[in-house]
């Protein structure tokens, strides 16, 4: 799968000026949601899923993540168990011990994104605990267009914040001065003006 690289660097450009950050955050952010989008389309919700975004070629790619372990390092559970108390939180921080009342739990072990260090050191010689390993995923030529809608809605808001921000920068310093502007409409006695970037809001009490 791949992007139109041209329109997206654009608007990922647009966004990173406006904004004042770096280009590279926001590709992050929307390789973040891409992650997402893939996961909840074809994977598992325990899983952990890293998207990359190729800013060269347009091209996506998408690998599980796995955390290198040590057996001692995990609790090891019945798989039909029922989830225990922070487990939810688990898949998410990843290694992290929880708290059970007083107690301190190890994470529960789950082979979706756990891997213990002997297995991985068949993959990857100087691997070490707490290392993450990603197994690349398939490419799904459907994707496609759930990226690019995903991609888009990211971009969105991005611009929508900046704008926004960019009109609490410029009426910041304006608090009690007298601006002028067109009256949009009134409705239910408040009085709504056009005064350039925005739009004024005169309440009635």
């Amino acid at each position: 799968n791949s992007m139109d690289l041209k329109i997206l660097s654009s608007a990922v450009q647009q966004i990173a000026t406006e904004k004042g950050i770096s280009p590279e955050k926001v590709f992050s952010a929307i390789e973040i949601s891409l992650a997402a989008a893939y996961k909840k389309e074809y994977r598992k919700r325990s899983e952990v899923i890293r998207a990359k975004f190729n800013t060269k070629t347009g091209e996506m790619q998408f690998a599980q993540v796995k955390t290198v372990v040590l057996p001692e390092e995990v609790r090891m559970v019945d798989p039909d168990a029922p989830e225990e108390l922070g487990d939810e939180r688990e898949t998410t921080q990843r290694g992290d011990p929880v708290l059970d009342g007083e107690e301190v739990l190890l994470p529960r072990y789950n082979a979706d994104r756990h891997i213990f260090l002997e297995e991985a050191k068949a993959l990857k010689s100087d691997v070490n605990s707490g290392d993450e390993l990603e197994f690349p995923l398939e490419s799904h030529a459907d994707f496609g267009r759930i990226a690019s809608q995903t991609a888009k809605q990211v971009i969105l808001q991005g611009l929508r914040d900046a704008e926004r921000a960019s009109i609490r920068e410029e009426f910041s310093g304006k608090e009690g001065e007298i601006v002028s502007g067109i009256v949009q409409r009134f409705e239910q006695g408040n009085l709504y003006v056009d005064i350039g970037r925005g739009v004024g809001v005169a309440f009635h009490n």
